[in-house]
């Protein structure tokens, strides 16, 4: 019993914390104006305490069609553990200083994802570079229903973010 309860509770410390790895396309928006994000670094909720190390590529073609990875490392200050949450990046939003994606959690190692929750759950991640100038900032939004994400216009990004983000089109 109690070693379920640890699996539980790994779960769903990752499943909160974000994440994922598959590359998937989705159907196409119309008019889609091509674009890229690269996201790599760490979500910190207060200084020298990393909390998750961000990993993710994504692009969406003139057709509309948007793939990518995710991958999201959960952190104890700053030293990664082994939990990992995968997937693809089925969406991605480009303008400015802003990026956003979309992802569904496919995997969560070292656990796993049983095959009927496999991409049910998914997850947002925004970043916005030079927030007043100074700071890069970072918001989660999820996990929640796959299905209720609408596209992936940007969202609240409350907490700093340590890394490089690099953007292309719009």
């Amino acid at each position: 019993m109690r070693n379920r309860r640890q699996h539980a509770f790994l779960a769903a410390t990752a499943a909160i914390s974000m994440g994922a790895g598959l590359v998937i396309s989705t159907v196409p928006a119309a008019a889609a104006t091509p674009a890229t994000l690269s996201i790599e670094g760490d979500l910190q909720i207060a200084p020298d305490v990393h909390l998750l190390r961000i990993d993710a590529m994504g692009a969406r073609d003139k057709d509309g069609m948007t793939n990518g990875t995710y991958t999201a490392t959960v952190l104890t200050g700053m030293n990664p553990t082994p939990i990992q949450v995968k997937g693809p990046v089925t969406c991605i939003y480009v303008e400015g200083k802003t990026a956003s994606l979309v992802y569904p959690i496919s995997d969560v190692r070292p656990i796993g994802v049983p095959a009927g929750l496999k991409d049910v759950a998914a997850v947002q991640i925004t970043v916005r570079k030079d927030v007043e100038g100074t700071t890069d900032k970072v918001g989660v939004v999820g996990p929640l229903p796959t299905a209720s994400f609408q596209g992936c216009d940007p969202a609240a990004t409350p907490f700093t973010f340590a890394g490089t983000v690099t953007t292309t089109g719009g």
